[in-house]
């Protein structure tokens, strides 16, 4: 099988008990697979019957309720099982966690969430572009059907994506303003399955002028549109704002009048400011762009709302970066960058009511790519 990764993948190692966000202590239910359940119920030890004394049922599947963390984290914030038993014991997700993957017959991707603190510091600390490699490895192939030449065509569209975010000729901005600009034709031929015209949109994506076109016609479009601004930030944060959050972050998405006239006044600063890192949220756009749009292999309605949430989301950190800027007139510090980007991805990101939302109001809106180039020009 072929593996594709980022080059920061093979980078990750768990700080376990150094990390301020312990993911053992988070209080969400962790499924066990049937390996290590069998595992499980075969140790005739105390350890085994408590294990097993933890984990219920559900709709045929299995999980250890932890309501307040894991039973099994040590006083050390070490796990315990993994301790005694070997960390070929613990349930996959907990040994997998926060890689995640996808597969397409004998080709496979690979990548790290951003819900991890770690990943965050890796990914917001990276200040080239990032690569990506492949490599031949040993594993079965997936038997899930899919499409073998919109694979190809939606592998190929991606690239130019991630060619596109990564453009440092583009202020960040721009970028952004260049993906919105291509996702009306993108979501007809992927509506169409006309892989062909795919290809024809990634030929005319990777010619400099035909960018250049986009944001010089962007510019006219929206040229003198201030009040309309604050209409798409009002309605970007009032969407965040609206969602279900476990911590506290949901603070940073409420906002009124005063904040968001405050958030426009500082933006031409915030952006010379910000202009030396800009480096980070190109990153974490990669991220998002590489993480979802092969998804639309499978999901080929979906494409529209893959592509315009990488920009939603992307501007939303930036939206929370700027309103930090707003208040205290500097930027917020390089942990406190991370940590942003880290809760956003663990309570937006990770939160699949959550992320409908934002498919929600991209796919019920209307005028999506109007109101996120609005916040770009």
């Amino acid at each position: 099988m072929t593996l594709r990764y980022p080059d920061i993948f093979n980078e990750f190692t768990c700080i376990g008990s150094d990390c301020k966000d312990n993911c053992c202590k988070m209080g969400w239910d962790i499924e066990i697979d049937s390996g290590t359940l069998d595992y499980y119920r075969g140790l005739d030890t105390d350890l085994g019957r408590r294990l097993c004394e933890s984990i219920y049922e559900e709709d045929g599947c299995y999980y250890m309720s932890q309501q307040e963390g894991c039973p099994f984290l040590s006083a050390e914030g070490l796990c315990t099982v993994q301790q005694t038993c070997g960390a070929e014991h613990i349930s996959e997700i907990c040994r997998e966690h926060p890689r995640f993957y996808e597969w397409f017959g004998d080709y496979k991707e690979a990548g790290l969430g951003l819900c991890c603190e770690e990943v965050s510091r890796l990914v917001m600390t990276h200040e080239r572009p990032i690569l990506f490699t492949e490599k031949q490895i040993d594993e079965e192939t997936d038997d899930m059907a899919f499409d073998s030449e919109c694979l190809a065509a939606v592998k190929m569209l991606r690239d130019r994506l991630i060619d596109i975010a990564q453009d440092r000729g583009f202020s960040l901005l721009q970028r952004l303003v260049i993906l919105c600009y291509a996702v009306a034709d993108i979501h007809d031929a992927m509506q169409d399955g006309d892989c062909e015209r795919l290809k024809k949109i990634s030929g005319m994506l990777a010619i400099d002028g035909f960018r250049m076109e986009i944001v010089i016609q962007a510019q006219k479009d929206f040229q003198g549109q201030s009040e309309s601004a604050k209409e798409s930030l009002s309605w970007l944060f009032s969407g965040l704002a609206g969602m279900e959050y476990m911590g506290g972050i949901k603070e940073r998405f409420v906002i009124d009048d005063e904040i968001i006239d405050a958030m426009l006044k500082a933006e031409s600063s915030f952006e010379r400011d910000y202009a030396p890192f800009e480096y980070e949220l190109e990153n974490v756009l990669v991220y998002f762009l590489y993480r979802y749009f092969i998804k639309c292999t499978r999901y080929d309605d979906m494409a529209e709302d893959y592509l315009f949430s990488a920009v939603y989301m992307t501007l939303a950190l930036r939206g929370l970066f700027l309103r930090e800027y707003a208040k205290n007139g500097v930027l917020p510090d390089k942990e406190r960058r991370i940590y942003l980007v880290k809760e956003f991805s663990k309570e937006v990101e990770y939160d699949s009511d959550n992320m409908d939302i934002i498919y929600d109001d991209i796919s019920c809106c209307g005028d999506t790519r109007d109101k996120l180039c609005r916040l770009c020009l």
